[in-house]
């Protein structure tokens, strides 16, 4: 896709390695805001953040700057992912937490076995740059849901500390 957007191959090779640099850096930084600001919340303005990275991949850029933009991308995109995680099983109650964090993990790799076939459909099809407008689009959905199911409280009751269960329990 990138090199229908006009981009020689050698710097469509280096792309994945600095918008996996820019997730190695992303899941170190969510992290942190994660923990100040709740997962939900910083996924979805990460999911927001990379619907317009995305989109702006499939603009023909000066070439440091569309580094700098694969850069934020892979820092927003898989950390965004890493962020549902962290959500999912820590709204969870103890007895489906396994179960909610393996349908999340399971709508995760449909979309990584789905994007990639449907990339190469449209490199095939010879309309790459509707690829970016997809995920892009992807990415809207993603900030929209995430930001719907965020506003919800968490589920769980709250945890007895461990004195008390003590003295209720014996």
């Amino acid at each position: 896709m990138m090199r229908g957007a006009g981009y020689e191959l050698g710097s469509s090779l280096s792309f994945v390695i600095v918008i996996n640099l820019g997730g190695i850096a992303g899941m170190l930084i969510a992290g942190r805001f994660s923990d100040h600001f709740g997962g939900a919340r910083v996924a979805t303005v990460w999911f927001a953040a990379t619907a317009l990275g995305v989109y702006l991949l499939g603009i023909h850029m000066a070439l440091p700057l569309t580094y700098v933009v694969v850069f934020l991308t892979g820092l927003f995109l898989f950390s965004a992912q890493a962020m549902i995680y962290a959500t999912v099983a820590g709204r969870a109650s103890d007895d489906n937490r396994a179960t909610a964090v393996g349908w999340v993990s399971g709508i995760g790799r449909f979309g990584a076995v789905f994007g990639p076939w449907l990339g190469g459909q449209l490199v095939a099809a010879k309309s790459e740059s509707w690829g970016f407008t997809a995920f892009a689009i992807a990415a809207v959905l993603a900030t929209v849901f995430v930001a719907l199911t965020g506003l919800r409280g968490p589920q769980r009751t709250p945890q007895r500390d461990a004195a008390q269960q003590l003295t209720t329990t014996g």
